[in-house]
This record gives structure tokens, C-alpha cells and sequence, in this order.
């Protein structure tokens, strides 16, 4: 983190040391964008059987970050599942069109943006994450027998890449000016192994400064999230399994002495939440000065 710090005290040092130009600019502009971490989440875990699984079967007693250990099965629900994730880096690019709105003006841009989040999971060998689940067959030869799937998914890091379209409203004063916005976008997230498009957003304030004719930058808050939808796992069944007596809570498994049986599940509500400080520079070409 010392680099990020490091990186955001240098870009404010130099909001306050350049010298006074002209504020006005309009026109069309390019730029770049770095993102440093405050925060960075997932939204709560929620797994179910898809419908193909449900057909031979009721499963129950989801678990996350399944072990076994001593005839024992221990774990936590999905939705208490918290990993602990830090960004390693976030870049973006931009192009966009700046106006005047009386004293004020306006900003419209596309970005363009890619994010890696690297997981540290609980202690977890190789940052591998297991989903557990007992699932009682309803029908069939195996009817009223119990056994015990695993989903073994690779947890290592969350990767997103983002196009945002957004839209700005900047509050000047003398060279500076106060900024606000944010807007929708898509996102192509890779995550526990597996990539989906999904919507984003993002949400920014901060402050910018007039370099000189052709040359702004900005410092400020951003918030990004990729809103959720379901994921498949695989799972496969490891054993059949039997209580100990006198203690309900408590499963002995019987492995499995047959060929690998696989199902699916899905795990929902993987959202991806990250909050940072984002510093930019943008070069206007043609900036009316």
C-alpha cells in the first residue's frame, strides 16, 4: 500500500505547486486514470441447486470453505463467507468531450478500465475455495441414501474489465474545480474460475486542476461495482454419508467405491464492490484557453 500512498501525496503535492492558468477549457480530450484501494468486497454468497439437480434430489447444509478433518464436517454458510481481497492494480483510459455550462462545465466520456483483485482466503493452501453440500436422493436405486457433494472452484484473484459511459459536472473556482458524476457501463468479470458479462457503475468526486493550456488532472474518490448474477460450479460427490450416534450435527462419510458423479450448482449475488482514490490526467488538444 506505501506505493499507493506514495503515488497519491506526490499527485496532490503537485495540485497545489504548479503555477495559475486560464480555467476554461472545451473540446475533445484523451486521458489516463489510476486507481489505488480503501476497500474492495463481494457481495453475500448464495448458493443453490440448479433445476437439472433438483430433479433426483433435495440438497442441504451449504458450506464454504469446506475441510474434513477427524469424520467431521465443518464449514461456514455461503452468506457468512468474507474474503479478504486487495487490489493490486487498476488502470484506465478515457476519451471524452468537455463543455462549458456557464461559470461551470460539463464532461461526457467513455473509459475504458481493468482491475485485478487478489484474494487472501482465510488461510486457505492456493487460495482454493470449496462449496459443500449433503444431498438425500428422492428416487431411484439410491433413494433415501445421503451423500456429500464438493465444488472445488479457484478463489486466487477477481478480474474485471470495464466500458463506462459517464457524465460530470464540474464547479469551478479560479484554476480548480470540484467535480462529481459517475454512469452505467459493462463489465466482463472473471470470477472463482468463471467469466460473465455483467452490469456496472461507478460513482466519483474529487477536485481537478488547470495544468496549463492543454493539460488537466484530477484526483478524488471513486466507487466501482459489477452487479451480480449466477455462476455454475461443478460438483462432485465424494461419498455417501451417515450420522454418528448421539450427535445429529455430527457426519461420517463413506467414500465412494464408484465412478465420479458430477452436478452443477449455482452460486448467486456475486457482486464485486471496490472503493479507492483515483488520480487522472486528461490532454485537451484544442482547449479554448
Amino acid at each position: 500500500m506505501s506505493n499507493k500512498k506514495t503515488l497519491a501525496v506526490t499527485a496532490f503535492a503537485l495540485l497545489l505547486s504548479q503555477q495559475s492558468f486560464a480555467s476554461e477549457t472545451e473540446g475533445f480530450y484523451f486521458g489516463g486514470r489510476y486507481h489505488s484501494q480503501l476497500l474492495n468486497s463481494i457481495g453475500s454468497l448464495n448458493v443453490k441447486q440448479t433445476s437439472e439437480a433438483e430433479k433426483s434430489g433435495k440438497a442441504e447444509h451449504f458450506t464454504i470453505n469446506e475441510t474434513y478433518i477427524a469424520d467431521k464436517i465443518t464449514g461456514q454458510k455461503p452468506s457468512e463467507y468474507k474474503g479478504d481481497y486487495d487490489l493490486p492494480f487498476s488502470l484506465g483510459a478515457v476519451a471524452g468531450y468537455e463543455g462549458e455550462l456557464g461559470d461551470n462545465s460539463y464532461r461526457f466520456e467513455l473509459e475504458g478500465v481493468h482491475s485485478s483483485i487478489k484474494a487472501d482466503n482465510v488461510g486457505l493452501e492456493g487460495n482454493q475455495m470449496s462449496v459443500s453440500y449433503l444431498k438425500k436422493f428422492e428416487e431411484g436405486d439410491e433413494k433415501g441414501k445421503t451423500y456429500m457433494y464438493v465444488a472445488k472452484v479457484d478463489n486466487d484473484q477477481i478480474a474485471n474489465t470495464a466500458l463506462m459511459a459517464s457524465a460530470y459536472y464540474h464547479l469551478k473556482n479560479d484554476n480548480y474545480s470540484f467535480f462529481v458524476g459517475g454512469g452505467p457501463g459493462v463489465a466482463r468479470t472473471n470470477m472463482f474460475g468463471k467469466v460473465s458479462i455483467r452490469p456496472a457503475y461507478q460513482l466519483k468526486a474529487g477536485i481537478g486542476y488547470h495544468i496549463n493550456e492543454n493539460l488537466n488532472m484530477h484526483i478524488g474518490y471513486r466507487h466501482f461495482g459489477a452487479v451480480g448474477s449466477d455462476i455454475k460450479l461443478t460438483a462432485e460427490r465424494l461419498g455417501e454419508t451417515v450420522s454418528v450416534k448421539d450427535d445429529s450435527e455430527k457426519k461420517k462419510l463413506i467414500p465412494s467405491s464408484g465412478e465420479k458423479v458430477d452436478e452443477e450448482i449455482n452460486v448467486g449475488n456475486t457482486s464485486v464492490f471496490t472503493h479507492g482514490i483515483e488520480v487522472g490526467f486528461t490532454f485537451h488538444p484544442a482547449s479554448k484557453v
